[in-house]
């Protein structure tokens, strides 16, 4: 269906050129070493991206995932992401790159591409595993990330991976999970206690990753609630189906699934805006939460003068969390419980509060969650490509594989994803062992008979 992997290498050319015939502003940055002929180069890095997608993200939440995925073909090679989240928390496609492994040089290719030609905005946030690689890659000045408005900061995933590698103990795993997920210091505090009474060697570890690097309550809202790259390693198993295809293949599927998914989002989001919403499905649903818990709320203090508040829950909505009472200042933002920071969307306080001082709770709704910012993200559409026979003709120097990253193992590939500490946390149900549906055991099982 593809034609032979050496062909596909071969073909690559001739796509990058059609892109840039048929697509407007798109980003394709190829590296090539030299071959042991002159009229063939060898492939080493191709960097891509598509303009609705560097038009889109402008829109989006300032983050940025980036994470490294395997390919699975007959020659070895990362596929390396840059993932980006919606105002309705979809998940937004923003670069690909096709490498030669995770390694120092790669990611500096990726990342100063990525900064130069997509994200070259102020105030973004890049979460990442803690790959030495990545970390170097961000902190060299010449990738660009150096504006002091950026953060690079890390998942807490991969933060409870490492702890388990070197701790091995579960209870204290979750500790750490809870402690980098705290929304506020206090709660942040008494994670930290918990585990120093249980383990010292285990504080003096965490101690030496920066704080604001990890944990939810010393991030001043840079990462809008985002703690893990989930959102990169969900986009990888999208496209874990087209890691086994040969490489010009690959790259046009990158393109062709962005068009069926601007295609249907952008349908999804002029509906939404011509329905007369406001605000977008997911934040509407975060402020009706919001309301039902702010009906318990019980404003106690009010300096309308400096817009400070101090609100009493009377009723526990979040376990872990004892009630109290809140000190809310809506002039700076900030609320004592943290989801205000946090998330950018008025907490239940502020809402309580808002409707004490008969005042509008809309106002302190991040201007990203409207509506008419989820239809600007997917409001860029992708011109077509015409058959395969108009295409421009490639004349230059023949591209070829590196022999070197040809694979010799017998067998079919493994394409079945490595487990590792990470997934212990994810529960799985058990099922009954006749019917293999949820729920009920064989010995209790309704189509047993």
């Amino acid at each position: 269906m593809f034609g032979s992997w050496v062909d596909s290498y071969h073909a690559l050319p001739q796509w990058l050129m059609t892109m840039q015939h048929y697509l407007p502003n798109v980003v394709t940055i190829l590296e090539t070493l030299p071959a042991d002929t002159p009229d063939d180069v060898t492939f080493h890095r191709l960097f891509w991206s598509f303009e609705p997608l560097i038009k889109g993200f402008a829109y989006c939440k300032p983050i940025v995932q980036v994470d490294g995925t395997w390919l699975y073909g007959k020659y070895k090679g990362t596929l390396l992401l840059a993932v980006a989240q919606d105002e309705n928390d979809h998940i937004f496609p923003v670069a690909f790159a096709i490498v030669e492994g995770e390694t120092k040089e790669a990611w500096n290719f990726f990342l100063k591409n990525l900064r130069t030609y997509v994200t070259p905005q102020q105030h973004l946030c890049v979460i990442s595993d803690r790959h030495p690689s990545i970390k170097s890659a961000y902190d060299n000045p010449a990738n660009g990330w150096n504006d002091p408005t950026c953060r690079h900061v890390y998942c807490i995933r991969h933060i409870a991976q490492n702890f388990m590698r070197k701790f091995n103990n579960k209870k204290l795993r979750k500790l750490v999970v809870n402690m980098g997920f705290a929304v506020n210091q206090p709660l942040h505090r008494y994670y930290r206690s918990k585990i120093a009474a249980q383990n010292t060697n285990a504080i003096g570890w965490l101690d030496n990753i920066p704080i604001a690097k990890w944990t939810q309550a010393f991030d001043e809202g840079r990462r809008w609630g985002h703690m893990t790259t989930n959102l990169a390693e969900s986009m990888n198993n999208v496209f874990k189906g087209i890691r086994n295809e040969p490489i010009t293949a690959l790259v046009q599927s990158t393109f062709y699934k962005c068009v069926v998914l601007f295609q249907r989002r952008a349908t999804e989001s002029a509906a939404v805006l011509q329905s007369g919403q406001q605000y977008s499905e997911a934040c509407q649903k975060r402020i009706k939460e919001a309301m039902h818990k702010a009906n318990s709320h019980q404003v106690i203090a009010f300096d309308r003068l400096n817009q400070t508040f101090r609100v009493m829950e009377t009723v526990n909505h979040n376990e872990g969390r004892p009630m109290g009472r809140f000190l809310l200042k809506l002039g700076e933002s900030c609320c004592d419980c943290g989801e205000f920071q946090a998330l950018h969307l008025p907490c239940s306080h502020v809402i309580a509060a808002c409707s004490h001082a008969t005042q509008a709770y809309q106002v302190h709704i991040h201007d990203v969650y409207k509506a008419a910012s989820v239809f600007c993200v997917y409001n860029n559409t992708f011109p077509g490509i015409q058959d395969q026979s108009y295409w421009p003709q490639y004349y230059g120097r023949r591209l070829c594989p590196d022999p070197a990253m040809k694979r010799c193992k017998r067998g079919r590939p493994k394409s079945t994803r490595i487990r590792t500490e990470m997934d212990d946390e994810i529960e799985t149900l058990n099922k009954c062992a006749l019917c293999r549906v949820p729920g009920h055991d064989r010995r209790n099982c309704p189509n047993s008979n």
